[in-house]
């Protein structure tokens, strides 16, 4: 029976050659005899000695071949599954070998999706900087092409003020992000009553949807507090996200409603709106940084396409769920649930 691991498939094939080496000696013993006593030992000794040693580095260089191979492979540039099989010459591999190749991919796997996706995120912020810095450099080229009235400047200098307000927000939340993906975020976790930050959310918001026309308010299922652990300044920001998104995308004489609910010992909140909804294939992507169902409007309404990204991190900071489901021309809702305290 073939041995399996790899440190007994090395032990046998030490032990095979030590066998050939002692029956070597003895017979090199036997051939040297005649020469006397001390030849007839000593040599035989050093003979048994240095290829007990060569046994040894054989069986274990025969055995790691394999994975000196896949080092090689795994080092190539463009390196895939199968490619450095090439250069085994078709021999069966032992199962450690697969196991390595296994966690191999796996990383390689990750770090390409990394790379990807960093990659991905510089380029869209780095758009997302240029298209407000090009509407104010255009802007400031055409109030200088001749003299102008008061008007005129001022018109320019308060739709520059608006492109400055959203690069800031830009900014922000970028480094919002950059500090959650190095771990940088303290939370501040405490036993809170979640029905107390919607509140804040709520009249914090109340004169927006006023101005817009939308009528806005909050609703306790059976009285409840949502008592919880969590950090009041990132969930205050997880629904401020949440209701400014609602408010943004419900038209005139909408309605925007925040449910408060205790469901099998879950806090759960509810952000509906009745505004415009999302097309169903976008649904999963919203979560997803920088993504916009319309990029048009988002950046006409003042979104930076990180929002629903921020949300997502803070809801996972407090190992809760954010799901959504939506139906265009009718509306959306987010859902948030939280383990209670």
């Amino acid at each position: 029976m073939k041995p399996k691991t790899l440190k007994a498939r090395i032990a046998v094939k030490f032990l095979l050659l030590a066998l050939l080496a002692f029956s070597l000696t003895l017979g090199l013993m036997f051939l040297l005899r005649p020469f006397g006593v001390l030849i007839a030992i000593v040599i035989p000794v050093v003979f048994y000695s240095v290829f007990i040693y060569l046994s040894g580095y054989i069986a274990g260089a025969y055995e790691l071949w394999f994975f000196k191979k896949l080092a090689e492979g795994g080092s190539r540039d463009g390196w895939e599954k199968g490619s450095w099989q090439d250069t085994l010459s078709g021999e069966a591999l032992p199962a450690e070998v697969k196991e390595v190749e296994d966690v191999m991919l796996s990383l390689k796997a990750g770090m390409d999706e990394a790379v990807l996706s960093q990659r991905r995120f510089l380029a869209d912020a780095s758009h997302e900087m240029r298209s407000p810095i090009t509407v104010m450099k255009g802007n400031i080229e055409i109030a200088l092409r001749r003299e102008r009235e008061l008007d005129e400047y001022k018109a320019v200098l308060e739709s520059n003020l608006e492109e400055i307000d959203r690069l800031e927000f830009l900014v922000k939340d970028l480094m919002f992000l950059a500090r959650a993906d190095a771990s940088e975020l303290a939370m501040n976790m405490s036993e809170i009553k979640l029905v107390e930050v919607l509140r804040q959310v709520v009249d914090g918001l109340a004169p927006l949807a006023a101005s817009k026309g939308i009528e806005m308010n909050i609703e306790l299922v059976d009285g409840e507090e949502g008592r919880m652990t969590g950090d009041p300044d990132r969930l205050r920001q997880l629904f401020v996200n949440l209701v400014e998104n609602a408010l943004r995308y419900t038209p005139k004489g909408g309605n925007v409603s925040v449910v408060l609910m205790d469901v099998s010992g879950t806090v759960k909140v509810v952000v509906r709106d009745t505004g415009i909804g999302i097309p169903e294939p976008e649904l999963e992507k919203i979560f997803e940084r920088f993504y916009r169902v319309d990029k048009a409007r988002a950046r006409h309404s003042g979104g930076t396409g990180l929002g629903l990204c921020i949300c997502k991190w803070i809801v996972d900071a407090h190992n809760g769920e954010i799901s959504v489901e939506s139906k265009e021309g009718v509306g959306t809702s987010f859902t948030v649930m939280f383990l209670p305290a």
